[in-house]
């Protein structure tokens, strides 16, 4: 099974009111669902897809922030739990560590599995850091768990290939950085998702053009991201839906914010888990997005030896953990 997590930051299920994602058209997402039902706290089920609202405090005081909780997203710890407090923007010297030991990237990779991070890069990132040394300049949670698991960081020349995706998805801002790229359309984008993931067990694919957006609070351009989003998703269903291989897909978050006019900055909304595979599959039933990495590693090695996995885990093994 090939399983790809769309992760979009800053993406929340609130109510129906000042709700750029409920204002949004999204027929995509309406077909998988069985209806313009992407918010509100409840579990929906309709054909091969799943929707569950997954709580993003963590247990820990205050308004969830990205640091703490994509760490907590792609290693299965409970980071906010472990600093005592919310952290934002990048992960520090802890939040790091905590990475480099618990990589859902490095869990999979133990196992056998071919694991990759389908976002493109500019040619300014450095790629000589080490997880064990100093950093020269910051990195997020999702690149510091695609090396922890010794993903190659995909470049331009990848774009040109059709074999990475940009943060933006339609590759404007690579574009206004200097690099010689194509521009693409959102849909475009999604069948080059599409085709990187055939090619490997787990697949990571990172937008936070959503947060930022959410940050500044102008409703147009909040709706028009939610459907590209959504027009993202029709062309990697474009691809998947028509191949022999069996896909599953995860759209989730680490925190709310664009789902909420109302409220300045980030949200203490669920996220959703909103999950669909090509063929029948019994998704975990997750409440947490300290669960998701367990349930993932879980989806992908059943009936196989558990040894990679405590080795990538240091023996430490079960969902929700804490430190």
């Amino acid at each position: 099974m090939h399983l790809v997590m769309f992760f979009i930051d800053g993406f929340g299920l609130g109510s129906e009111e000042a709700n750029p994602i409920v204002a949004a058209r999204t027929p995509v997402v309406d077909r998988l669902l069985g209806g313009h039902l992407l918010w509100g706290k409840r579990v929906l089920a309709h054909g091969q897809t799943v929707l569950r609202p997954l709580d993003a405090s963590l247990r820990v005081p205050g308004v969830p922030q990205s640091a703490t909780g994509q760490t907590t997203l792609w290693t299965g710890m409970n980071a906010a739990k472990a600093l005592g407090y919310h952290l934002n923007a990048y992960p520090n010297e802890a939040l790091a560590k905590i990475i480099a030991e618990h990589s859902l990237f490095k869990q999979l990779a133990a196992c056998g599995k071919k694991v990759t991070f389908a976002n493109a890069f500019t040619s300014v990132i450095d790629q000589s850091f080490y997880l064990n040394a100093k950093p020269k300049k910051r990195y997020s949670a999702s690149t510091l768990s695609a090396l922890a698991g010794g993903v190659r960081l995909r470049r331009a020349k990848d774009l040109l290939e059709g074999k990475a995706v940009f943060q933006d998805m339609v590759n404007e801002i690579m574009r206004e950085r200097g690099e010689d790229v194509p521009l693409f359309t959102p849909f475009e984008a999604g069948q080059n998702l599409a085709r990187v993931c055939l090619e490997h067990d787990f697949t990571l694919y990172e937008y936070f053009q959503t947060d930022k957006k959410g940050h500044k609070q102008v409703w147009n351009e909040c709706v028009d991201i939610i459907e590209r989003i959504d027009s993202f998703l029709g062309g990697f269903l474009s691809i998947v839906e028509s191949s022999d291989d069996n896909v599953a897909l995860i759209l989730t978050s680490d925190h709310g914010n664009i789902e909420d006019f109302r409220v300045k900055g980030h949200t203490l909304n669920p996220v959703p888990a909103l999950c669909w595979s090509k063929r029948p599959l019994k998704w975990p039933e997750w409440q947490s997005i300290e669960e998701v990495t367990p349930g993932i590693v879980e989806l992908l090695t059943k009936g196989e030896t558990v040894d990679g996995i405590k080795a990538a885990n240091n023996g430490i093994a079960g969902p929700g953990r804490e430190l």
